[in-house]
């Protein structure tokens, strides 16, 4: 019995196609609630317009549980935001503390980059360079002196070493 390899992204691909994103369900979640918001609006409207009198005890009622609720919601709303501005403190002072010091670690180790390679090329890298630019002198010196001298007294050709 063979069994063919299943590719992972394709069957990935035909479930999210044929099934509900993420995306999807908040849209519809989203809208679910918007007409859910407006047909309470116009409900209350309506209500509010026919039969006031009846209904103003029941709105009253809605009206302070709505208060309590934005007012525990605004509670929650100023919590976070100390929480907030408490865990920035928390970053500020991180790193001052922590980050900081490694800077001024980093600085003072380009600083002994810098002074390291300073002394290299002072006492390592410049000599070098001298005494391989006074050899290449020294070299067409010599060289130039040899053919000085091999100007001046020239070899006898082989015609005159077989005529003596």
């Amino acid at each position: 019995m063979t069994t063919t390899p299943v590719n992972r992204s394709t069957e990935e691909n035909t479930d999210d196609s044929s099934g509900m994103s993420i995306s999807r369900m908040v849209m519809i979640g989203a809208g679910g609630l918007i007409v859910f918001i407006l047909l309470f609006l116009v409900f209350g409207l309506v209500v509010s317009l026919t039969a006031a009198e009846t209904w103003a005890p029941v709105i009253q009622i809605f009206r302070d549980i709505f208060v309590v609720i934005m007012v525990m919601e605004l509670i929650l709303v100023i919590g976070a935001l100390a929480i907030l501005i408490v865990q920035i403190a928390r970053f500020f002072i991180m790193l001052q503390s922590e980050v900081k010091p490694i800077l001024d670690n980093a600085r003072e180790a380009t600083k002994a980059t810098r002074n390291t390679a300073e002394f290299v090329q002072k006492n390592a890298t410049s000599p070098i360079i001298q005494l391989k630019g006074f050899l290449a002198g020294l070299s067409t010196f010599i060289r130039e002196l040899l053919k000085i001298r091999s100007l001046l007294n020239p070899k006898p050709s082989p015609k005159d070493i077989t005529d003596e």
